[in-house]
């Protein structure tokens, strides 16, 4: 079963295929305790979290469990479902430098459509797009906070802002056409318990009121993103 984990690690796909074919009874299998990473986890979640996208797409192909998440016992620190895993898998790689080539921009720009096409695969699937993080947080509040951090950062991802909000505006099509509480999002914080700080609507789409205490030059990019985003929607 290691062997798996460490094959997908490496991109071994067609290794990877040759075990599964001949064992399918290890297809939902579970990473042990070593290496402390990967504890509890799925094949799919690795596959997503170490950009092996090919075998990711595989593992969905032959019926991987797509509503995987880690058991408490197995990691008491953040877990996630692994529809989190392919929405990460699809923002993060544009974390694209200023010193980028353009054959580098344009590989993390196909690899991000590629985690996305997995993502729109596992709601087709099945996966619970109302599912939380063991933290508290939706997935509508993950793509935010993972995008956020690149459209905040201009000067660090100049390559990157066009990009990471067409595939957030997809990402939310995605989660909000397929059932997404957004009404309750709405009313909901962006943080995690114990301190959910703010609404999204009060940060993102309430007039600014400074009895409030909000920066709101910090979330100026993902306001006007979501406005804009909601608007042409019909939210």
């Amino acid at each position: 079963m290691k062997k798996l984990f460490v094959l997908i690690r490496q991109g071994n796909l067609e290794e990877v295929k040759n075990i599964i074919e001949k064992r399918p009874d290890l297809l939902n299998c579970i990473a042990g305790p070593q290496p402390k990473k990967d504890h509890g986890q799925s094949l799919l979640q690795v596959a997503f979290k170490t950009g092996k996208l090919e075998i990711a797409d595989y593992l969905i192909e032959k019926g991987i469990d797509v509503d995987f998440m880690e058991a408490e016992d197995d990691d008491p620190g953040l877990r996630v479902p692994v529809l989190f895993d392919a929405i990460t898998a699809t923002i993060d790689v544009l974390c694209i430098d200023q010193f980028a080539t353009q054959k580098d921009v344009q590989n993390r720009f196909d690899k991000s459509d590629k985690a996305l096409e997995l993502l729109k695969k596992l709601i087709i699937k099945g996966a619970d797009i109302n599912k939380r993080a063991s933290h508290g947080l939706s997935a509508l509040n993950w793509s935010l906070h993972h995008a956020d951090s690149i459209m905040k950062s201009e000067k660090i991802y100049p390559f990157s802002q066009e990009k990471v909000r067409e595939q957030l505006g997809y990402i939310l099509d995605l989660l909000i056409d397929n059932g997404a509480d957004y009404e309750a999002w709405l009313e909901e914080g962006l943080y995690p318990e114990p301190s959910p700080g703010p609404s999204v609507k009060t940060l993102y789409f309430d007039n600014e009121n400074s009895e409030l205490g909000i920066n709101y030059n910090a979330v100026q990019h993902m306001r006007r993103f979501l406005q804009t985003y909601f608007a042409k929607k019909g939210l």
